[in-house]
């Protein structure tokens, strides 16, 4: 991957000061794509959208409206194969985008009750950012089952979990999609219903979206784990 500079924002509460490095380009290859849209590329960082304020807890968006002028390092590119081996190379106490700070942190990616309150507190601007917010949720709770932080017992009666799967129903019944082609989000959709344990629907929707392409190995997929009443998300092909 090719990293770029690190910029500076600021909370808009307290002016506190973290930190976001950006990437000119990344790699996907050898990718593990789910069929809950998450996407593990060990070839390209995950960078936090918005951060809660370590100082104020404030939850905010790192993009335009909190960037402050002018980046932390000004260097040239360099090809890295992860972020482990980056060096940083900083003057922090002349940079006038550090404010009354000494140091810099990077930005925390929200946890899992970061993004309930994120939720919560609307700091969404638009649909598409709700959309974003509410998969990182999903996303938040797949990762978690997966990696055995909770059962999917404890999942199965988690009600914020069953109504952000709802609320993403209903982001994707506003779009108003009438074809059924690779912008369509009934794969998703069908998925949803599968993670609620609404199997009936899931394989209705299948039947009439996908009659022509019962035979294609995700929906193939998505069909067995409906037979085994089972609500986890797979590795697509």
């Amino acid at each position: 991957m090719i990293l770029g500079n690190t910029y500076v924002y600021a909370c808009p509460d307290c002016q506190f000061r973290v930190s976001k490095r950006s990437v000119r380009s990344g790699t996907r290859m050898d990718a593990t794509y789910y069929s809950d849209l998450r996407i593990d590329a060990p070839g390209y960082p995950k960078i936090p959208l918005l951060t809660k304020c370590e100082q104020c807890e404030c939850i905010f968006w790192l993009d335009e409206t909190t960037k402050v002028e002018g980046a932390i390092v000004s260097e040239p590119l360099r090809f890295y194969n992860d972020l482990d081996h980056i060096q940083e190379v900083q003057d922090e106490k002349k940079n006038l985008a550090f404010g009354d700070q000494l140091e810099v942190h990077p930005a925390k990616e929200l946890d899992l009750e970061g993004i309930k309150d994120a939720l919560f507190m609307n700091v969404q601007r638009d649909c598409e950012e709700e959309h974003y917010l509410r998969n990182l949720l999903l996303w938040t709770y797949h990762e978690q089952l997966q990696n055995g932080a909770i059962l999917r017992e404890e999942l199965n009666e988690d009600l914020d979990y069953l109504e952000n799967i709802d609320a993403l129903l209903n982001l994707l019944a506003d779009k108003n999609y009438d074809k059924d082609d690779d912008n369509n989000p009934h794969f998703f959709r069908t998925e949803l219903h599968r993670y609620a344990g609404r199997f009936k629907q899931c394989m209705k929707i299948l039947r009439f979206r996908y009659a022509l392409k019962f035979w294609h190995p995700n929906v193939k997929k998505m069909k067995q784990q409906c037979r085994e009443r089972n609500r986890d998300a797979f590795v697509l092909n």
